[in-house]
């Protein structure tokens, strides 16, 4: 099927009227024929609860952006027809919080997301994060793919370039395949991506990322990636 190409005015049509229908009708769908009912997008907002994730330099932190992002990007998703999985809705870490140590509830919490994710052998993973440096010059988005299904490289393509083109035109990342370091990705079987959004180590774009507007934005470009994708 042919890949969808948007103006702009038609970029605004479609973001106001998937946003409109999900903020005062959670409950409608869009009418999509590219939908199939038993495929599913599954949300990771990364971490959550005890585990803040990093931390930008006026204390904001990480596990607060990446909800924000991934209810936007979900409430997107659903008006457009799509089924949705949220793998957390609340600031919680989803394992075993009864465990002992740190390391031991965030083991328990990242093998309950992988399961949970795995529930549905028909989807694909969208995992929200926000990335760091030690060089605050450092910033854009950077999409990493699972190495187990070529179809999350594909995706991973798709979204980069979305993101490139509608928002962060300046941005020359390219897609990586992750490494044992990523465990979600690394060990699941279906198709999964990790989006990291930006750096909050750059206090500019840190600051852009804070703002409804631009979660906004960013969240419409990876569901244009998710569009093109799955055409």
């Amino acid at each position: 099927m042919k890949k969808a190409s948007f103006s702009f005015f038609a970029l605004f049509l479609i973001i106001s009227v998937c946003w409109l229908a999900a903020k005062f009708l959670p409950e409608s769908k869009v009418s999509n024929p590219n939908v199939n009912d038993d495929f599913f997008i599954v949300i990771d907002a990364g971490h959550g609860g005890m585990d803040g994730g990093t931390t930008a330099a006026d204390g904001t932190l990480e596990k607060d952006i990446n909800l924000s992002i991934a209810n936007k990007l979900n409430a997107m998703l659903k008006a457009a027809g799509f089924n949705t999985v949220m793998v957390r809705e609340t600031d919680e870490l989803i394992g075993d919080n009864s465990l002992k140590t740190i390391r031991e509830r965030k083991v328990s919490d990242i093998r309950k997301r992988l399961s949970i994710a795995e529930s549905y052998p028909n989807s694909l993973l969208i995992s929200i994060h926000q990335n760091h440096y030690g060089v605050e010059k450092y910033s854009g988005a950077q999409i990493f793919y699972s190495p187990n299904s070529p179809e999350s490289q594909i995706a991973a393509d798709e979204i980069q370039k979305s993101i490139v083109s509608l928002i962060q035109q300046e941005n020359s990342r390219q897609i990586k395949k992750c490494g044992t370091n990523i465990y979600l990705l690394y060990n699941i079987t279906t198709p999964a991506v990790m989006v990291e959004c930006g750096f909050l180590s750059n206090r500019e774009e840190a600051e852009k990322l804070k703002t409804d507007k631009y979660q906004t934005e960013f969240s419409f470009a990876v569901m244009q990636g998710i569009f093109n994708y799955l055409e």
